[in-house]
């Protein structure tokens, strides 16, 4: 894919309905005593139900904890039983993927009648929050590894929660948990350790999603039983729970200039979780809710699905006022083949539509990680609203709040080691703030204009920080 000609527009940002002003950090636990919640930092606690022993939900509410009841779906009116009784906080459902409405029906009616309950969707899927060494990709029927210089891989929830976001825009909140991986670890040392919790509880954050963080059984026995080592480790996590906590609480929304149209998740997830690996600011949306009005903001969209003639001739003309629209898997007879392609190549072609251009891909998505390379290329930095550079390991999510003028940043670093990350956001800001766990609010950051860009350094980002753009009085994207 070829680079596309520059869209000559305002630039605009999009809204993802459902995104919470603030991640909400659970900790599942298990029957066994825990120290108070004072002591912990811990405000929220998962048991799963049926629970074993049920005075323990008794015991963690006299801790001083707000107690969840966590169930299947086909449990779920018992749970809901079971937490009234109890006096539960709420009740967390596990979703499937492939869940119908039938469950968000029944969900609204139990959220009706038991108006002192609280109520969750549980998205399955997520993955521990890590750095791996090593990338697979096939290409033409070969796998082939990367060099763990060249392109560490990094595994991130972000791709899960936003086609979560997708399914159920207007659901109860988005939850998501993992599992801790399960590698050997060495005598004496506790797994996960410090660094682990910090950069679970930091994702969250960023992403503005809840999830769900088990707590192993011996951590805490440990810390009920006073370990000095444990609570050593655990003072350590306890930071980033206050960091996370301190989070802007206002209304805020994402910020994107791409859309993602997508149907089947299953089809399009390894490519979309590349798409935020890369740092692509999407949305991502369901074919039956593309209209006009979210092509306001966007500059660029990715269809992964069949489209319906209403959607193709809202793509046709947003192409022809200046937007990038690529269809991948695209077998169809559309409109615009009417006439010859701007370029033909082996896997793409691509057709001038007015100032814009779409890009017909004749295959599935079959290595994620060049295809994300590509599609950065063909957006290309003058339409992009958030990059970095020299660093591979960080991620960066961007929420704007409108009446604060101001556009919060989350970088999060998911390497072992302090990395420099060079930063560059749309528009032009009058100031630029640093903060992070070790780093109390705020630090002003040194920052220049160049081509429409913000550019800064933060030069030592260990796991995560927040920065602030005050766009009062300049032009920036947060207008």
């Amino acid at each position: 894919m070829k680079k596309a000609p520059v869209v000559c527009a305002a630039f605009l940002v999009s809204v993802i309905a459902g995104v919470p002003a603030t991640a909400k950090v659970f900790f599942r636990v298990t029957p066994y005593p825990l120290p108070p919640a004072r002591k912990t930092g811990v405000e929220d606690v998962v048991v799963v139900w049926p629970s074993p022993d049920s005075s323990s939900i008794a015991r963690l509410r006299s801790g001083g904890y707000r107690v969840w009841l966590q169930c299947e779906s086909k449990d779920l009116t018992e749970a809901v039983a079971a937490a009234d009784q109890a006096l539960s906080t709420g009740v967390i459902v596990t979703n499937p993927a492939n869940s119908n409405q039938s469950l968000e029906k029944q969900l609204s009616t139990l959220a009706v009648a038991h108006k002192n309950l609280a109520f969750r969707n549980l998205i399955s899927g997520g993955k521990q929050p890590q750095m791996r060494g090593r990338l697979v990709v096939e290409r033409d029927g070969i796998l082939q590894v990367s060099s763990p210089s060249t392109q560490p891989w990094l595994d991130t929830n972000l791709a899960i929660v936003r086609l979560a976001q997708s399914t159920h825009p207007d659901s109860f909140p988005i939850t998501y948990d993992f599992r801790w991986s399960t590698e050997e670890v060495p005598a004496g040392a506790w797994h996960p350790d410090a660094d682990d919790y910090a950069l679970a509880i930091a994702e969250s954050d960023a992403i503005r999603s809840d999830v769900i963080i088990d707590l192993p059984p011996a951590l805490q026995k440990a810390l009920y039983a006073e370990d000095p080592q444990a609570w050593s480790l655990w003072k350590k996590a306890m930071a980033y729970l206050g960091f996370a906590s301190r989070a802007p609480a206002e209304t805020s929304h994402p910020v994107a200039n791409l859309g993602v149209i997508v149907d089947e998740e299953r089809d399009s997830y390894e490519a979309v979780n590349l798409m935020a690996r890369h740092n692509l600011a999407f949305e991502a949306i369901r074919p039956r809710d593309l209209t006009r009005s979210h092509l306001n903001g966007w500059n660029a969209v990715v269809a992964f699905c069949a489209l319906n003639h209403e959607a193709v001739a809202i793509l046709q003309n947003f192409a022809a006022m200046g937007g990038i629209v690529v269809l991948v898997n695209s077998l169809e007879n559309f409109p615009w083949h009417s006439a010859p392609p701007f370029r033909r190549e082996p896997h793409s072609t691509t057709y001038t539509i007015g100032s814009g251009q779409i890009v017909e891909l004749a295959e599935p998505v079959i290595d994620p990680e060049g295809f994300a390379r590509d599609l950065r290329r063909v957006i290309g930095r003058e339409r992009s609203v958030l990059g970095l550079w020299n660093s591979l390991t960080t991620i960066v999510t961007a929420y704007r709040d409108q009446d604060r003028r101001e556009i919060t940043l989350y970088l999060v670093n998911y390497a072992d080691q302090p990395d420099n990350v060079q930063v560059q956001v749309k528009g032009r800001f009058r100031q630029v703030r640093y903060e992070s766990p070790d780093e109390p609010c705020c630090v002003s950051l040194s920052s220049f204009e160049r081509n429409g860009f913000t550019e800064f350094t933060i030069p030592s980002l260990r796991i995560v920080a927040r920065v602030h753009l005050d766009s009062r009085g300049e032009n920036s994207a947060a207008q």
